[in-house]
């Protein structure tokens, strides 16, 4: 396992920069001679270094590792449907090499050995799942979706998402062999211990690793975190000192408890580790183990050219019910197996269990102002508009009530709404005013049974949902095994009055609401 802080110290004989602070210009240079063993001078005619491309004639060249010198890398030559490993490709008045072994990014990058045929992408899928279980005590209804996970990662450079694991578990969970066992298998894998930003730039940029980090402290940082959340789309740039950066392709992250950052959490599918007992457990040092995999590896490199052309996303059905982040992360995944309807249906079903991964939910403000007015439309039949002054007050009774500290002012109050693009606001003579029509209160239930409503269940809820015909067709009835059964909240007199006394239909003055009744409870 290598540290990524290392792979920008020079090799020892190396010159490095002088002391004091370098310049940009200086230090990428430095990169250039001594870390990529490009050279800082134009006209070099030994060849053009490459990892992967794809030739004017359809030709695709993907770099492997020389199998009589694991320190030497060759091209991967496919063309016709045969394949043939060269040390060097001249096509159309050009030279093309390998990217250097001695690079100190790529000489810990786990490359194929070769490439060999596969029964089917069912068998490699099966001989995935048979590998990882052999080694690893993991949840069975994790291995489906580890498999399609390594399949992914041989084609992250056609998908639009990049997909993401997240590995939690205590000490001694089997975190690290869980990663090893995916760095066997995976494009491109790079397993490291610690990363700072610098490093994650330049790994990234040259290689476009499948980048596996077990439990490092510094994934934490601020930095590091926006560089993760960037890196699951593509074409998103990373600008440092006027550079560009691509952060993008497929990681693993491996934590003894989830970031507290819920817009990464939401892009990475949660795979819990705990303590097993199975002394059955293969070692990943096991030689059978590591020519497996690299058997593996093998035939996946020849999917890889065998489907790189014909790779297309598509819809499966009943996936419209998913989160639009969580549904490219289905696709994704699905990608190189869409044909298989059987199990890109059961990958669906492991999605739409919640249990992949975890909601983004609201901020306070939203969460806030979404529970107000979801309570506010059950509390009056027919209940159509109210002054955004009324709309503050009620808010803050409930953040009140919740033990929560924040408090909001209007003008705050109608940015959320904008945020929430439901409610239509109108000055009047009053002030400003929001209405409710039926499309408004639909979108509300939809909203309060996407994200939920912390903290506000038993204060906003004043009817049975099974009363409610929006909250049946949101699906709010529905409760799960471990909920508590639904009762009506007792709402105390003054909360009761205040409601009362803010809340009208119609009787704004300077309004006239022609929505009509918003609510059919």
């Amino acid at each position: 396992m290598a540290n990524a802080n290392e792979l920008l110290n020079p090799t020892q004989g190396s010159t490095a920069p002088s002391k004091g602070k370098p310049s940009w210009d200086q230090f990428a240079n430095y990169v250039n001679t001594h870390l990529l063993n490009r050279p800082d001078t134009p006209g070099d005619d030994s060849g053009t270094e490459i990892d992967f491309t794809e030739l004017k004639d359809g030709t695709l060249v993907e770099l492997a590792e020389d199998s009589k010198d694991p320190d030497r890398a060759c091209l991967a030559v496919w063309k016709d449907g045969e394949a043939r490993l060269v040390d060097r490709l001249e096509r159309d008045g050009r030279v093309f090499i390998p990217s250097p072994r001695k690079n100190e990014i790529l000489r810990h990058v786990r490359l194929p050995k070769g490439v060999l045929p596969y029964e089917s992408v069912q068998a490699l899928l099966s001989r995935l799942e048979c590998l990882i279980s052999q080694c690893v005590d993991v949840d069975e209804k994790y291995l489906p979706v580890l498999a399609d996970f390594v399949l992914s990662t041989w084609f992250v450079d056609r998908l639009p998402v990049a997909p993401y694991l997240s590995v939690v578990g205590l000490p001694q969970s089997g975190k690290t062999t869980l990663l090893r066992v995916l760095s066997l298998v995976c494009r491109r894998a790079l397993l490291i211990a610690d990363i700072t930003p610098a490093s994650f730039y330049h790994a990234c940029a040259r290689f476009m690793p499948t980048m596996l980090i077990d439990e490092a402290r510094s994934v934490s940082c601020d930095r590091i975190l926006r560089l993760l959340r960037s890196g699951t789309t593509r074409d998103v740039l990373a600008v440092r000192n006027n550079r560009t950066f691509y952060p993008y392709g497929a990681k693993v992250i491996s934590w003894l408890e989830p970031p507290d950052d819920p817009a990464l959490n939401s892009r990475c599918v949660l795979i819990s580790m705990a303590e097993g007992k199975n002394t059955a457990l293969v070692s990943v040092d096991e030689p059978q183990v590591q020519q497996s995999a690299a058997d593996l590896q093998a035939q996946l490199l020849r999917f890889r050219f065998e489907s790189y052309k014909k790779l297309q996303l598509g819809r499966i059905p009943g996936d419209e019910i998913l989160r639009p982040r969580t549904r490219d992360i289905l696709l994704a995944l699905s990608a190189a197996h869409a044909h298989d309807a059987k199990r890109s249906e059961r990958l669906l079903e492991f999605f739409q269990s919640g249990q992949g991964v975890p909601p983004e939910p609201l901020g306070p403000e939203q969460n806030a102002v979404l529970g107000a007015l979801f309570a506010v439309t059950h509390l009056q039949k027919g209940f159509s508009s109210m002054r955004v002054g009324d709309l503050t007050r009620i808010v803050n009774l409930f953040l009140a009530r919740a033990g929560e500290h924040l408090r909001l002012p209007p003008r705050k109050v109608g940015a959320v709404l904008t945020s929430l693009h439901c409610c239509t606001r109108t000055r009047t003579n009053s002030g400003r005013a929001i209405s409710v029509n039926r499309q408004d209160a639909e979108k509300l239930h939809q909203l309060a049974a996407r994200y939920g409503l912390d903290g506000f269940a038993d204060e906003c809820l004043s009817i049975f949902p099974n009363h409610c015909s929006l909250c049946q067709k949101a699906g709010l009835n529905k409760r799960r095994v471990d909920a508590a059964t639904p009762r009506r909240p007792d709402l105390d007199q003054e909360t009761l009055n205040i409601l009362n006394s803010v809340v009208c239909c119609e009787k704004i003055e300077g309004f006239t609401s022609g929505a009509g009744t918003a609510m059919e409870s």
